[in-house]
């Protein structure tokens, strides 16, 4: 993963979220889209996957 990149949580996520910074095993993630209480996060990079239209 490198910051920009487009992910979910899971192979099944549904919500999509841009990476903010990338630190040893964890990643800073944000929701891309905008809602009330939306807010960034850290996650594990193995529980983070790349995103795809499919």
């Amino acid at each position: 993963m490198q910051v920009g990149d487009l992910v979910r949580l899971g192979t099944k996520g549904l919500s999509q979220f841009r990476v903010l910074e990338v630190e040893d095993t964890r990643a800073l993630i944000e929701p891309t889209l905008d809602a009330p209480g939306a807010y960034a996060f850290h996650m594990r990079l193995t529980d983070l996957v790349a995103w795809t239209d499919d």
